[in-house]
Formats: structure tokens, sequence, C-alpha cells
């Protein structure tokens, strides 16, 4: 009986010294959030690529083209390519379409290679890209028209990576709750960049310096991950060049949201496994985010009512604490409601996603099997 109890009781110290140390944790990211990556005032603006990968995106790359072709940019200087990634529907059709209307706009048919999954694509089209500065984006995102000239002010002599942030369009609680969650990790992302430890960025708002791209190697040389972005983050992470990771409105791209839970899970899963190939600073990050949700979920059976309400208090005020710059910095104070269910679905994401790649590591993207 003692020797139970005194295991409980060190459980009961271990959770709280977690939950401490999220607290900690976030109350740096909030600091974080408030410093502001150096900028560069352009007296000539440079000549810029937007490439965009489409794999069978029919419903969606009519809407993506629209606000690429309406960026507040010269068109002069403004290099569209979207790389068709053997699709089998009428994507490549739209496409055409807006090549005939606007001089700017290319098509490009990706042709097959050694290198594995999208990144094939953006290699490719990054290959015969005409612009000093290449700026990425999803078949099913739409960008802000300021998202160009805004994503160009960050990149100093020394940049050479600058990230955005994205978040789904929302109508239903089940697409609010993804809204916040995309909001929590960029930002996220946008803060530890901040404080000079940059972890990751995402693909559909991902801009580079091509040659920066080049010192990599690209996605020839660039390890194989079912999050090719990460990846490519990690490697130019690696080189002398810096990283800007702004949480800017006048930046922020707008992408679809899935609409059912199976969906849900696979995207998760697919962010997480990519996710393994971090440096130890993020795997310290990701295990206190585990450790914290785990056993502050087990205190409500393990400890006293009033210990682990405590426990639930900090946690979900320190997030709550963390959120409010972005959605205010992203006008987005509308989502404030839906932060009870946001808090349930990241225990339910945190604790049990991870749990199953244990069981599961079998990735499906876009009709191709990874793992």
């Amino acid at each position: 009986m003692a020797l139970f109890e005194a295991i409980v009781t060190g459980l009961q110290v271990l959770a709280m010294a977690m939950v401490a140390v999220y607290a900690i944790e976030t109350l740096v990211l909030v600091v974080g959030l408030q410093r502001k990556f150096p900028t560069k005032r352009w007296k000539e603006l440079p000549m810029i690529s937007v490439v965009v990968a489409a794999r069978n995106e029919e419903e969606n790359i009519a809407r993506c083209l629209d606000s690429l072709v309406k960026l507040d940019y010269p068109k002069e200087k403004l290099d569209i390519i979207i790389a068709d990634d053997h699709s089998t529907d009428r994507t490549a059709e739209i496409i055409q379409d807006y090549v005939k209307r606007f001089p700017f706009v290319r098509y490009y048919a990706v042709q097959a290679s050694d290198i594995k999954g999208k990144g094939n694509a953006i290699h490719q089209a990054v290959l015969i890209s005409k612009g000093e500065f290449v700026l990425m984006t999803d078949a099913d995102c739409a960008v802000q028209p300021t998202w160009a000239k805004e994503t160009i002010n960050y990149f100093t002599d020394e940049t050479g990576l600058v990230c955005g942030i994205t978040t789904p369009r929302s109508s239903r609680l089940f697409e609010r709750v993804q809204e916040m969650n995309w909001t929590y990790l960029l930002s996220t992302g946008s803060a530890v960049a901040a404080i000079g430890y940059p972890i990751g960025g995402i693909g559909n708002n991902f801009s580079f310096r091509k040659r920066a791209y080049l010192d990599v190697g690209g996605y020839a040389k660039v390890r194989f991950s079912v999050t090719e972005d990460f990846a490519l983050f990690q490697a130019i992470k690696k080189t002398t060049w810096k990283i800007a990771y702004p949480a800017l409105r006048e930046t922020q791209n707008i992408t679809e949201p899935v609409q059912t839970v199976a969906e849900l899970y696979k995207q998760q899963k697919r962010w997480i496994l990519g996710g393994t190939s971090a440096d130890w600073k993020s795997w310290i990050t990701l295990l206190v985010g585990f450790c914290t949700h785990l056993l502050s979920a087990l205190s409500f059976v393990m400890f006293p009512i009033k210990t682990a309400l405590t426990m639930l208090a900090v946690k979900c005020g320190a997030d709550a604490l963390f959120l409010l710059t972005p959605l205010i910095r992203l006008r987005m104070l509308r989502l404030a409601p839906s932060f009870p269910f946001f808090e349930l679905y990241q225990y339910l994401l945190i604790i049990f996603v991870p749990i199953s790649l244990l069981f599961d590591r079998k990735i499906v993207w876009k009709g191709r099997v990874y793992g």
C-alpha cells in the first residue's frame, strides 16, 4: 500500500512539473510572437516564381489560379508555374485555359524520376523557374493579393527561407476547430523561429531563395519524407541561411478543411510521422506536449479532483494566452467560442495519434502509398 501511494505521489509530482514546464514554455512562445523578423526595403522588386504542384485538383485549381493572377506584384516580374503531377482529371485542361489568358502563367507536365512524391513535381518546377525567389503554395489554397510582395520583404541578404501562416476556411464547428489548430501549430512555428530555434514550416506557404534550394541539392538530395516541406526546411536550417516566419494577415493563405474525421486522422498522422525526423530540440518540445496532455488527462482518475482541475486550468490557460496574439493579428477572434472544443481535440490528437503510429505507419497521399 505504501509503495502504491509513493508511486501515485511521484506521478502527481511529475504531472504537475510537466504542466509547469508546459506553461513556462508557452510563456516563452508568447514572448517570441512579439518579436519581429528583419525586413528589406527593395529599391526594385525582384523576379519571383510561384510554384504549385497539382495532382487531380480539378475542384480546387481554378480558385487557386484566380487568387494568383490577382497578386499585387508587377506582372513582368511574376512567373507562375503549375506543375501537373500526372493528373487524370480535368486539372491540365483548366490550367491551360489560364495559360492562354495570362502570359505569366506556365503549365508544366511533371516527368517521372527517382525523386518520390510531391517533391519530384516541385524540384522540376524549381529547375525551370525564372525567379530569384520561389514562392510555394498548394493547389487547394487561395493567396492574399499582398502575399508575394509582403513575403519578399522578409528576404534580407542573409535569409534563405520565409514561411507564413495558412489556415483552413471554416463555417461549421468541425472546421473551426481545424482552423484554430492550424493557427496554434503554425504560430508556434513562428514563435520558435523568432527566438532562434526554427522547427518547421508548411509547404502551402513556403518561400525560398532559389540559391538556397540549390545549395542543399533540392529534393534530388534531400532525404525523402511524407512531409517534403518539413524535410526541405530541415535541410536549409542546417546551412548558414537564416529563416523568417512572420505570423501576419498580409501573408496568410487560406486552404480547404478536411471534411471527415477519417480524413483528419490521415492528415494528422502524416504530419506527425513526418515530424519524427526533427532534431532533438524539436523532440523535447513534442515530448513535453505529449506528456503534459497524457498526465493531465490521467490526473482525473489518479489524483484528487482539485489537483486535476488545477492542472487542466493551467494548461488551457497557457493555450488561451498563446492563441490570443495570432487570433488578434489574423483577425480571427470569431474562433474564440470554439476554444473548449479545440482543447478537447488537442487531447485526442496529441495522445492517440502518436500511439497509433506504433501500429499503423502507412500513409496514403493523392492516391500514392508510402510506408
